[in-house]
């Protein structure tokens, strides 16, 4: 290659010396040696002269481009890279051997002096720089520092001559005009990196000449060349220190004094600098601080010269730092105060004593204090950690002292978690920090670890578990190990306020449970949660399968070899690499053969064994631990497990240590330390007090703690339930009051006043008056404060004040003539606070304001109240009474006191900025209020409505606020400002409190407005005429002002309080100039008022309201209120009995306004008590008419009553359908929407006489509302085919006698129809003609199709009942079936889609039928349930009793269809194929095929044969039936619990909201808006098979469109009338509902009835609301028993054996036998605590349990007044469901309980509803005498209302009901004869069967309406219900006991 590198060498050469004048050419060769600067090494030497040159020519001229320099770079760059590479030769050389070595030219050094050329080229590009940051020339700067310090590296050229005289003229350009701050850095970063490799000697050769260079850079403002200067200074005063402040020069070195001694100069003028200028920007003392850092980095002592002005600098930059006057200068004045503290922090020493104080008491208490930079606080941290930390003398004499240190710690430890609570690395440096003092030997038992208690809890609740764990360490090592020790601790020692508002429970458990024994294994602590072993269910199998199962057993097998499974975790591993790999990512079917699959069961087995030997090796420690860690991350858990750990330790404590902790327990709890916990949920002491109520042996707390308890710590329903528990412990409810003489001495007697003292205070508080009532009527010593509770219980405040007063003169007659007893001061309490609480709602606020002023009673609470409320605001009383008591206000009103400095702010203001207060006012009321909201319990109840009261009346203030700003003289003339004034008024109308809401509060929002209104009527009447203009704004706030008015008297009026009423009427006549409209509204509430009294006190009202309109000029008014106005003299005359006047009155009304419905509506009922009096068919066509008019425009909750009383109307209808004439003709005028809650009536006219008019007004409904009317009219046409079709089959039998055993139908219900063959013949039913039957010869079925013959039933599939019946031939279509069918028709004509749709749903509907298991079992309780009525009818011979031929027959209808069904035997089901023919065929198929059915069918029918001796004994047959069904149970529990969709039903699987807009079954039973209707949007694809209402139904859940879910159970019903009959009472209690939101004392209670929805769409299925989490109290009975010995019948069975063996002996059982029997069963099998302990362990919460208890207790006092009052059935257990989720209870299956014969409703019952022991235990005394009493009462007064019409409804429902009773009589009677339907009942006798009903209902609930004083029937009825002596009476099928 030599001749190579040769040419290479000339050829370059010779183009760069002759062709180098030419720059391209020049800058081509270049380039190319650059790129190809590997294959120019060797020839190097030869070109290092022309590349040099080049360098210097491309890169330092003057007018050289970028590309030029950076090519010169590139040179340069090269260079370097040659002498890298010869170096790296040279080392590799050095291994070779010396004979090897060849000493060629290649491995010569380049020159030295181009080596200086090529660096000082690099130094001068380097510091040619431009300010733009990222512009090439920057990066081109950069690349050449970093070349240079390659270069310069000692491998290169260590030895390079620099010239760096030039610099000085670079740093001096500082001082100039435009200075480029770029080139000075970068000639500083190069100065700096230079003093890290040059020598000593030429560092000061060089910097000599620098100094006034570096020195001018010094006072640069620019941040980066300072922070340059001050790293070039540390470098340089590293090698050259600074002289100590003793020496007179500033550096020993001549060549830097000059540099050294402007050091000290510019850090000494700029701290006096910055100290003389008040304003001065902390950035000017930037540069001072980075060059005084410099200088101390390598000479601490060098500020001590400067440090008392140093120390004025650093108090006013925290200062500054603190209270920031520039906040965008912040991050600087950090920077620089972190900066200072460094400095300083090593110079303690040598400050003076005021120095010190000032630094360590002032400077850095006040940033550790109030600093809110994270960076500050970290500065101070480390300073403070390094003194700690500091052993040496030295350090240790520069640092503050022990004391001093422990004062800094105590103040981070207060401040650092308290501010930067986020900051984990902060918290992480402190905490080690403490921990470091804890270990340390010297420091733990000094005064700093003892100051630093609340530092190392802070440390134990750690959110670092790793620092956590070391404290945690310490903790436990200081505590001995043993268990009663720790708690001690705990409770005794441990003062745990330091730690703040932390849950410490997680350290108190991490205590616990680290002194647990180590080395034992896990256990399962239940072995009920064991797995059962493989063969445990073979037991359950068949006899035939057991013994296969034996068989296997009995065989040898080979063991298998159980391989190690040592490669097990690589065996893995490649199989998830086979499986993942790409290639086998397609999909592939296998099948794996048999040895496959025994490898992979050996593979299984091995790997459990594995699992298993690792199990063994987890011991209790490992998992504690775990635990522990999860606790200090969960609140909840940690809540959880000390709740079930500390019962657990203190039931193993001696019983000494019980004592000793049980003495310091209540001190300990009671201990103000732990008030920092208050405001936390939950906090420690609420989880301490839940776990031990818990302990047992109890611990025992003394009744007032424990209400200081439950008020402070939110525990309120834990502290009210043990509080329940003592009062039960110490004489209960029901013992008298104890007389003063005892009170002191006696200490249970004590204990029990306390006890009802702190339940009564905790009601107070929570609003649970009833609670409170029922105590106070138990222990008031005064009849009239028992009398006047009862009256405030249920509104009656005037009757309430009058009793309160009469108590009030008896405690003061009783004062005057003795010493008050102790025990009587809570009583007079109460007397005083109720009658100030009636006063209020009476709206007496003079009075009020006068007692408040008495004298020597002085109440500035209440003075307050009044003072704003009175007619003439003294705003002034109003400031001076709050400043008051804004001294010395509860917490509890704290956001009321600010609500009224808001008030005063607006009606009296004292300051101009107006809004800016009430917003102040605004915002500290409303976070008042929220934190009270979080005291009070987590479920919102009574108690939470004060605050919900409160946030309306601060919302109001606030924009009254935005009103007053309107009303100003400078804005009420703005068009916009009225506008706006408008808007808040109108949002003021919309925002009405509730009807349940007190009227004081209705008061307030009132009052509160009219001031407002008053405030913008003055700002119109100030202004003058012409700035007024044409609007009548000035009208606009007497307007408002009247509206309120007379809203609240309205209000007043409803709530009962007649005199408030007329006296905010009355208010009226104050005002001037009130429009019109205002006095019509003010004397129609006033005559409603009179009216309203007229009621209750007599004629005298009647003639003062009367006397009001006639003297009332009705020209002013309008036409629609003249006519109400004659409406309403109308009822007035008709009251006092002038019936033509009055007649006259209402016509007068209806001609003056034709729409105004209301005159329409009162005419209708005048006309309708004159029709029902005289029976003038006329008068009632009338009173139908205007029923129907009232209808027209009203909403459907006005118009309900009507609608029933026309529907009753025309139960007096004559010959010719007059009135069912007008329905037809004025009905459909009316919104169909009106008539969907009357559709079950308006089909029971259907097929009556006057059905063919009926039919016009159910094809309007229909066609609106096509759901609606479909189900019900589906279920009623098949209803009626089946009735036909029976008729027919009893007329064959007739003919037939021979065959007529067999084809028997029973009269249970169990009526032979195949629900396949209703589907399908509904879908089809679709008439042929338009005629009615009638006139029809014969037709064959009305669906269209004679063709298709309609089977009678068959009972069982090829008998010869089945041939005999099937040929029967069609049947008759009667009247109401075609009418049925011709109302689908027309429904199918208008609404095909929907219609299709379901009929497509119900059509599937048959898919969720019962198996046969299922299906046999209902029936076998059905008769089982029939056997015990028939029992308990012949209890006065057990033994003899026999079973009846009803039963006998059900029995064996029941073994001849056993599997097949009663209810689906039929031929039609090989008529059609549909979806019901399929399911029908494929279970009969599946049934047939079956050996275990068959096998069982025969035991059955050799079980019931009847033939047998002794089988016909009725006790017999029932422990037959018993059998069966338990067989038949155990058979159904291993039956899947669910399946899916897709599976069964293809249709609901596939149907979306898209499909057809269906509505959610029953959403028109109660309407409302057509936008709140909601549409199915899909099915979801599961149903499970759940066991309810007696039967195994189906769950299906359907989506709506909305979102929700909403679950339906699918239920086989076996009998069709008595469904309508259900659907019926069910029907009526929803209107009720109605009524119970709209009255107070109901809607306050939340009274109402959980009533599902029950939709039938067959005869014998239904649509039944479901809620999973119901439960009924029959089931939770057997949940309890089945987890004993005894079966769940066992106390029904207990109780004929008792009867029986009484018997035995010739006599008859007496009353005391009986409740014997009750006690035996109560004491033995069902024990009274058995509801109530279900529901501790089901609710283990206090809240939960008490909200559950409250609510069951709401809803069981409806529905038992329901049941007393509507004489219901009776509530058997299985009926009622708890509804777990809300507390609610839902009643299934209740009907009207009428006599069989007579018709009568059965008045004779030993207890009138169910109070049973179980029920009264848990409800406890308080509950049934308080809430359970009230809602009945309060109840039966809502119902009594006059307006509400309850008679009506009654009356319509009733009706329906006696026509079904008739029917069935008629039936029965007439079983034989013919097939003709049974004719109507008369309308007469229904008439006065209906009559007789409503009257003794209304009688029984007008007698529980009234009541006189405290007492009441409804006390009478509950005690008679709980009583022992009447439940004993009862049924023992009903169960008493539970």
């Amino acid at each position: 290659m030599e001749d190579g590198n040769t040419m290479l060498t000339h050829w370059t050469k010779k183009i760069i010396v002759e062709e180098g004048h030419t720059i391209a050419q020049l800058v081509h060769i270049l380039q190319l040696i650059v790129r190809h600067f590997k294959v120019y090494y060797p020839v190097r030497h030869a070109l290092i002269q022309h590349i040099v040159s080049s360098i210097q020519k491309l890169g330092l001229t003057s007018n050289a481009t970028i590309e030029h320099r950076k090519l010169a770079v590139d040179l340069a760059e090269v260079v370097i890279k040659w002498e890298s590479q010869r170096v790296k030769e040279e080392s590799e050389e050095s291994n070779i051997p010396q004979s090897s070595k060849s000493g060629t030219e290649v491995s010569k050094p380049i020159e030295k002096h181009y080596c200086d050329t090529v660096v000082n080229f690099l130094l001068r590009v380097a510091c040619q720089v431009n300010e733009v940051s990222g512009s090439p020339a920057d990066l081109l700067s950069r690349r050449c520092v970093g070349q240079m310090k390659k270069a310069l590296s000692p491998e290169v050229w260590p030895n390079c001559e620099l010239k760096l005289g030039w610099f000085d003229k670079i740093l001096m350009s500082v001082e100039g005009q435009q200075p480029n701050f770029g080139t000075i850095c970068t000639a500083l970063e190069l100065l700096t990196f230079l003093l890290s490799i040059l020598r000593k000697e030429m560092i000061l050769a060089n910097f000599k000449s620098l100094q006034r260079g570096i020195a001018a850079c010094m006072t640069c403002p620019n941040s980066r060349v300072i922070r340059m200067v001050h790293t070039l200074l540390t470098r340089l005063m590293s090698i050259f220190p600074t002289e100590a402040a003793t020496s007179n020069v500033a550096s020993k070195y001549e060549e830097l004094e000059c540099l050294y001694a402007c050091v000290s100069k510019v850090v000494y003028e700029g701290l006096n600098n910055y100290e003389k200028l008040n304003n001065g920007a902390p950035s000017q003392l930037f540069g001072t601080m980075m060059i005084l850092k410099a200088a101390c980095n390598h000479n601490a002592s060098y500020i001590d010269r400067l440090i008392t002005s140093f120390m004025r600098v650093l108090q006013r930059l925290a200062r500054e730092h603190l209270q920031p006057v520039q906040p965008d200068m912040t991050h600087i004045t950090s920077e620089l105060l972190i900066l200072s503290l460094d400095l300083v922090k090593n110079r303690v020493g040598v400050m003076s004593p005021d120095m010190r104080k000032m630094f360590l008491g002032s400077i850095l208490v006040g940033l550790i204090d109030k600093t809110t930079d994270s960076k500050v606080m970290k500065a101070i941290m480390k300073m403070v950690e390094d003194w700690v930390k500091s052993k040496s003398q030295t350090a240790a004499n520069q640092s503050p002292t022990l004391k001093e240190k422990a004062f800094l710690l105590m103040r981070l430890a207060n401040n650092v978690e308290k501010h930067f609570p986020d900051d984990v690395e902060l918290n992480a440096q402190f905490l080690e920090l403490i921990l470091h003092l804890y270990k340390d030997e010297s420091l733990r038992v000094s005064e700093l670890a003892s100051k630093l208690e609340q530092a190392f809890l802070s440390g134990l609740r750690s959110t670092q578990p790793h620092i956590r764990q070391q404290f945690v360490e310490l903790f436990d090592n200081s505590i001995k190990r043993r268990l009663y020790d720790r708690l001690y601790y705990i409770i005794s020692t441990q003062n745990w306020e330091p730690i703040g508002n932390h849950y410490w429970i997680k350290q108190c458990i991490e205590l616990i449970l680290s002194v647990v024994v180590t080395g034992l294994s896990i256990q399962s602590s239940n072995p009920m949660l064991l797995l059962p072993s493989p063969t445990s269910n073979v037991k359950m199998a068949d006899s035939h399968d057991r013994a296969g199962f034996n068989v296997i057993a009995r065989m040898k097998e080979e063991p298998m070899d159980v391989q190690t499974v040592d490669g097990e975790e690589d065996e893995l591993d490649l199989e998830l690499s086979h499986i993942l790999s790409e290639d086998n990512l397609q999909m592939e079917t296998f099948r794996p053969d048999a040895r496959d699959m025994k490898q992979n069961l050996r593979m299984y087995i091995q790997r459990q064994t594995k699992f298993l030997k690792d199990c063994r090796d987890i011991k209790i420690t490992m998992f504690l631990n775990a635990l522990i860690q999860l606790c200090h991350n969960s609140t909840q858990l940690s809540h959880d497990i000390w709740i079930a750990l500390f019962p657990r330790v203190w039931k193993i404590l001696s019983e000494r240590s019980q004592a000793n902790l049980r003495q310091n327990m209540i001190p300990f709890l009671a201990s103000g330390s732990h008030q920092n916990q208050k405001d936390s949920q939950p906090n420690a002491v609420s989880t301490f007090v839940e776990a031990i109520s818990r302990c047992v042996p109890p611990i025992p707390i003394r009744p007032s703690v424990m209400k200081f308890l439950g008020k402070s710590y939110s525990i309120w329903h834990r502290v009210l339930l043990m509080l329940e528990t003592t009062l039960a412990e110490n004489g209960g409810l029901t013992q008298q009051a104890v007389r003063a003489s005892q009170y002191d001495f006696d200490s249970s007697t004590t204990t029990r006043q306390e006890t009802l003292d702190s339940l009564c205070d905790l009601y107070k508080h929570l609003k649970e008056d009833d609670m409170m009532t029922a105590i106070w009527q138990k222990r008031a010593r005064y009849h009239e404060t028992s009398v006047g509770l009862a009256y405030e219980q249920h509104g009656l405040f005037g009757q309430a004040q009058n009793s309160y007063e009469t108590a009030m003169a008896k405690a003061r007659a009783d004062f005057n003539s003795g010493p008050i007893s102790p025990a009587d001061v809570p009583e007079l309490k109460l007397i005083e606070n109720r009658w100030i609480r009636c006063s209020k709602d009476l709206g007496q606020w003079e009075s009020l304001q006068e007692f408040a002023t008495t004298k020597g009673h002085t109440n500035p609470y209440l003075l307050l109240e009044c003072s704003w409320r009175i007619p003439k605001t003294n705003w002034n009383l109003m400031k001076e009474v709050l400043g008051q008591v804004e001294q010395n206000c509860p917490k509890e009103i704290a956001w009321k006191a600010n609500l009224y400095r808001g008030y005063l702010s607006i009606c009296a203001p004292e300051e101009h900025h107006v809004n800016q207060q009430v917003e102040r006012m605004v915002e500290a009321s409303s976070s008042l209020a929220i934190k009270e909201w979080r005291h009070l319990p987590r479920i919102i109840s009574q108690a939470h409505v004060e605050l919900l009261q409160a946030a309306q009346l601060i919302i109001e203030l606030q924009e009254a606020s935005a009103l007053s700003v309107h009303i100003q003289p400078t804005n009420v003339t703005r068009d916009q400002s009225v506008h706006d004034m408008k808007a808040i008024v109108k949002t003021w109308r919309n925002r009405l409190p509730m009807i349940a809401d007190d009227l004081s509060h209705w008061c307030d929002v009132f009052t509160w407005r009219e001031h407002q209104f008053q405030m913008v009527a003055n700002a119109y009447e100030s202004l003058t005429p012409s700035e007024q203009g044409s609007s009548n704004n000035s009208l606009f706030g007497i307007h408002h002002t009247a509206i309120g008015m007379v809203h609240f008297g309205r209000i007043a009026r409803k709530h009962g309080l007649i005199n408030v009423a007329l006296n905010s009427l009355s208010k009226i006549h104050s005002i001037a100039s009130v429009p019109i409209v205002d006095c019509f509204h003010k004397i129609r509430q006033q005559v409603k008022c009179y009216l309203q009294m007229a009621g209750v006190m007599g004629k005298a009202e009647l003639q003062e309201g009367l006397e009001v309109i006639e003297t009332t000029n009705l020209k002013y008014f309008s036409k629609e209120m003249t006519s109400e106005f004659f409406a309403l003299k109308g009822t007035f005359l008709s009251y006092m009995g002038r019936s033509d006047d009055a007649n006259k009155s209402f016509s007068a009304a209806v001609q003056t306004s034709d729409t105004f419905v209301k005159a329409w509506a009162l005419w209708g009922d005048y006309l309708e008590a004159l029709f029902t009096r005289d029976r003038n068919i006329t008068t009632g066509s009338s009173a139908v008419i205007c029923l129907l008019n009232a209808c027209r425009h009203q909403n459907e909750g006005k118009s309900r009553k009507y609608l029933a009383k026309v529907l009753w109307l025309l139960t007096y209808d004559d010959e010719k359908l007059s009135l069912t004439e007008c329905v037809d003709k004025y009905g459909p005028n009316i919104p169909p929407v009106q008539w969907l809650p009357w559709i079950p009536q308006l089909l029971s006219c259907l097929v009556r006489n006057e059905g063919r008019l009926i039919l016009n007004l159910l094809n309007k409904i229909g066609t609106l509302y096509p759901q609606a009317v479909y189900f019900p009219i589906r279920t009623l046409y098949l209803t009626l085919k089946i009735e036909q079709r029976e008729r027919c089959a009893k007329s064959a039998e007739q003919l037939n006698s021979t065959q007529a055993s067999s084809a028997e139908t029973s009269a249970s219900g169990s009526l032979g129809v195949s629900v396949g063959s209703q589907a399908a013949s509904v879908s089809a039913a679709l008439p042929t003609s338009s005629a009615e039957p009638s006139r029809l010869g014969s037709i064959s079925d009305p669906i269209g199709q004679p063709q298709v013959v309609t089977s009678a039933p068959s009972s069982g599939s090829g008998s010869a009942t089945g041939t005999a019946t099937s040929d029967l031939g069609p049947i008759r279509a009667t009247t109401p079936m075609w009418r049925c069918s011709r109302v689908m028709h027309v429904q199918r004509d208008n609404q095909t889609t929907v219609l299709s749709s379901l009929e497509g749903i119900v059509d599937q509907m048959v898919w969720f039928r019962e198996n046969w298991h299922e299906e046999v079992l209902r029936q076998l309780r059905q008769g089982l349930a029939k056997c015990y009525a028939v029992a308990f009818e012949n209890r006065g011979s057990v033994s003899e009793a026999a079973v009846t031929p009803h039963t006998l027959n059900f029995m064996r209808k029941l073994v001849q269809t056993f599997g097949v069904g009663v209810e689906n035997v039929s031929s039609i089901t090989t008529t059609y194929s549909s979806a019901a023919s399929e399911s029908l065929a494929r279970r009969a198929q599946a049934t047939a095929e079956d050996p275990i059915f068959q096998k069982m069918k025969n035991q059955f029918s050799v079980d019931f044969d009847f033939s047998m001796p002794g089988s016909t004994k009725l006790h017999n047959l029932i422990n037959k039936l018993k059998k069966w069904i338990k067989i038949l149970e155990a058979k159904i529990k291993i039956l899947p619990s669910s399946f899916l969709l897709e599976d069964r039903c293809r249709f609901l699987s596939t149907f979306s909201l898209s499909t057809a807009e269906v509505e959610l079954p029953g959403e028109f039973l109660i309407p409302k808006h057509s936008h709140y209707f909601v549409k199915i949007e899909r099915f979801l694809p599961r149903v499970d098979i759940v066991h309810k209402h007696n039967t195994a139904a189906r769950r299906l859940y359907i989506r709506g469109h909305n979102g929700k879910v909403y679950p339906y159970l699918i239920v086989n019903d076996a009998c069709m009338t008595e469904s309508r009959r259900e659907e019926r009472v069910l029907q009526l209690l929803r209107f009720l509902n109605h009524f119970l939101i709209k009255q107070k004392e109901t809607f306050r209670r939340q009274l109402h009835f959980a009533v599902p929805r029950v939709i039938p769409f067959s005869p014998q299925m239904r649509f039944v609301e479901d809620n999973p989490s119901s439960i009924s109290l029959l089931d939770i009975y057997k949940q309890k028993s089945s987890k004993g010995t005894a079966e769940h019948d066992a106390p029904i069975a207990r109780y004929y054996e008792r009867l029986a063996t009484v018997q035995a002996r010739g006599s008859q059982p007496s009353h005391q036998v009986l409740c014997d029997i009750l006690k035996e069963v109560q004491a033995n099998m069902v024990p009274r605590q058995l509801l109530k302990e279900w529901a501790q362990h089901r609710f283990p919460e206090a809240t939960d349990y008490w909200t559950f208890r409250k609510n069951i207790t709401n809803h069981l006092a409806i529905w038992g007044f329901a049941e007393f009052i509507l004489h219901l059935t009776r509530m058997n257990p299985d009926m009622m469901y708890l509804q777990q989720d809300s507390g609610f209870l839902s009643v299934s299956y209740f009907k009207f309980d009428t006599d069989d014969q007579s018709g009568d409703l059965n008045a004779n019952r030993p207890v009138p509803f169910r109070l049973t022991p179980n029920i009264a235990e848990f409800l406890t005394p308080i509950l049934i005498a308080g809430p359970l009493t009230a809602s009945m009462v309060a109840a039966a007064r809502c119902f009594v209302y006059p307006p509400y019409k309850l008679s009506s409804y009654l009356s319509a429902i009733l009706r329906d009901e006696y026509i079904t009773w008739h029917k069935k009589k008629l039936e029965e009677l007439n079983s034989n004869v013919g097939s003709a339907p049974p004719p109507d009942i008369e309308g007469e006798v229904l008439i006065q069967l209906v009559n007789k009903a409503s009257q003794a209902i209304m009688t029984r609930l007008q007698n529980l309406a009234v009541f006189e004083g405290a007492e009441t029937r409804v006390s009478t009825l509950i005690a008679a219900a709980n009583s022992p002596d009447n439940l004993c009476r009862m049924d023992p099928a009903w169960h008493p006991w539970l």
